[in-house]
């Protein structure tokens, strides 16, 4: 089972995710700060990142940035509800999102890249 940690400041979206996640058959730690998602990332292991962009203090940003020094394998899909947001497209979920949406996005997310897959 894929372990996901959320972090969002909108409680909202937590609630939505909350219900979706186990729904999609994964399993989900949830944060609703940077700086929590930060302690999490110190003590767990996570397969995919799943960060709202704009919070207070520490942002979707600095949450990515020290999953990369913590574990630079783990991708980060970014949500916003901005529409000027500017980040590659597969790591990046337009808020509000659908159920369908949301596991396109954690599929694509998970997916090894090509030439992993060519490799035997």
């Amino acid at each position: 089972m894929t372990r996901i940690l959320v972090v969002d400041d909108d409680k909202a979206i937590i609630d939505f995710l909350k219900q979706a996640l186990p729904a999609l058959g994964h399993n989900a730690d949830f944060a609703d700060s940077g700086q929590d998602a930060i302690q999490l990332l110190n003590t767990n292991r996570y397969d995919l990142i799943l960060s709202d962009i704009r919070m207070p203090e520490k942002n979707g940003i600095d949450v990515a940035r020290a999953a990369y020094r913590i574990a630079p394998e783990v991708p980060v899909l970014f949500m916003s509800g901005n529409p000027n947001t500017i980040v590659e497209e597969q790591s990046f979920l337009a808020k509000p999102f659908t159920v369908a949406e949301l596991e396109t996005r954690i599929d694509i997310a998970l997916a090894p890249p090509e030439d992993e897959e060519l490799a035997v």
